[in-house]
């Protein structure tokens, strides 16, 4: 009987993954098609399958690229942990002291409602080219953050928190048992939602800022020296880098724990 169910967990493990892997064979084959099919009327080709995939390897095959690599993780990373740091705090803060609450919501609106684009162009003038895309990672993360926490903690249900107390609980153990589990799906799904908006908008800042050492300053090189099959490649680099960023989550998600 244990078998039979195992077995079943691991094909229905594996289910997902095939459908996914035959979904992105199918969107490769029309890619593959539609550039062959368009590439008899254009006198600059697109580029096809096999030149993005070859293009990619001889980047990979560069040390600069690692380099950039690298940098640019960190500056994402960078700018994550530090809004989830701050905006945490926030949410204590504006959840405890309405005061706090009234002067802070104008400007996580703000925030929210401003394009990422101006406010690289504003951050620009006053912070230096090679941080910008931790900081603007951090500012679009950090409201995320902010509203779901504080979202969590006017949803703590007061009664478990006083039959705790009854049961003669330590605040570290109310805390440990009571208030967090109550907490870890909202933060969960902020960690979720933010990790993808970090990613996406410290690479929007490198491509703006033209930031040294980084994906986006590639990107735009492939661009200004018209290698179309260099452009595809580094961006299927940042789709994969970004996938792989929602799978580091997924260990801590309710998804990775089923």
């Amino acid at each position: 009987m244990l078998c039979r169910q195992t077995t079943s967990i691991m094909e229905h493990k594996k289910r997902p993954n095939l459908s996914g892997l035959a979904a992105a064979g199918f969107w490769l084959l029309v890619w593959q098609i539609a550039a062959m099919a368009a590439n008899r009327n254009l006198l600059l080709p697109l580029p096809t399958v096999p030149k993005t995939v070859t293009a990619l390897f001889r980047l990979l095959g560069r040390a600069a690229v690692w380099h950039a690599i690298g940098l640019t993780l960190l500056r994402v990373l960078a700018g994550f942990v530090c809004a989830i740091l701050i905006g945490s705090v926030g949410a204590v803060l504006s959840w405890k002291n309405r005061l706090f609450q009234f002067l802070s919501d104008p400007m996580l609106h703000m925030i929210r409602t401003v394009p990422v684009a101006a406010v690289i162009i504003l951050v620009f003038l006053w912070v230096p080219r090679q941080h910008i895309p931790a900081f603007i990672s951090f500012l679009t993360v950090m409201p995320v953050i902010w509203s779901n926490v504080r979202e969590g903690l006017r949803n703590i249900d007061p009664q478990l928190g006083e039959m705790a107390r009854v049961f003669g609980m330590s605040g570290r153990e109310q805390f440990r048992r009571v208030t967090l589990p109550q907490l870890e799906p909202f933060y969960l799904a902020a960690i979720r939602t933010g990790i993808g908006f970090a990613w996406k908008s410290g690479i929007a800042a490198e491509i703006i800022c033209r930031t040294p050492l980084s994906i986006g300053n590639l990107l735009w090189q492939s661009k200004a020296a018209i290698a179309y099959d260099e452009v595809l490649a580094v961006t299927l680099l940042i789709m994969t880098l970004s996938t792989c960023f929602q799978q580091l989550t997924k260990p801590w998600t309710r998804e990775g724990k089923r």
